[in-house]
């Protein structure tokens, strides 16, 4: 759901809002490259009320580990337009951990995209390719939340 904030003189908005939530797994072991990205959750967003839209992601989500578990998860943002036309947007960002025990971590960032054109975008966060589980299946991403604030 996309909240629009009426801006001063009710002709253009200010600020749109949409979040959406998600997770993936439990996991098997892999030790070797997956095959491709794993989508994990993604948000769409309409920044066509307003006037050079920079567009401000934050992802957080919950990691569940089972006991001896070695972990490296590399997550990287895609963008796709109204046209289909998806990129990588952003950098990579990691999450490592030995786990000894059960356990559960947060994980959060945030990416500012700059698009400045005005459209409906879809946003990804994906498990990259070059992710590794060691050890012991079982990992979970669970409690992940994408929101996506627009202002123009």
């Amino acid at each position: 759901m996309n909240l629009i904030c009426e801006g001063y003189d009710n002709r253009e908005s200010n600020v749109v809002l949409n979040a959406a939530t998600g997770g993936v797994g439990p996991f098997p072991v892999f030790t070797t490259p997956l095959i491709k990205n794993v989508p994990v959750v993604s948000v769409t967003i309409d920044t066509t009320t307003l006037r050079d839209p920079s567009v401000l992601l934050s992802f957080t989500a919950q990691i569940n580990m089972p006991a001896e578990l070695n972990v490296n998860l590399a997550f990287t943002i895609k963008r796709s337009n109204n046209q289909g036309v998806e990129q990588a947007i952003g950098g990579t960002y990691v999450f490592s951990s030995i786990a000894e025990l059960l356990e559960a971590e947060s994980f959060a960032f945030q990416f500012l995209d700059t698009i400045n054109t005005k459209g409906i975008y879809t946003y990804s966060v994906q498990l990259a390719a070059n992710s590794f589980i060691g050890i012991a299946p079982g990992l979970t991403i669970t409690n992940a939340t994408l929101s996506a604030l627009a202002v123009g």
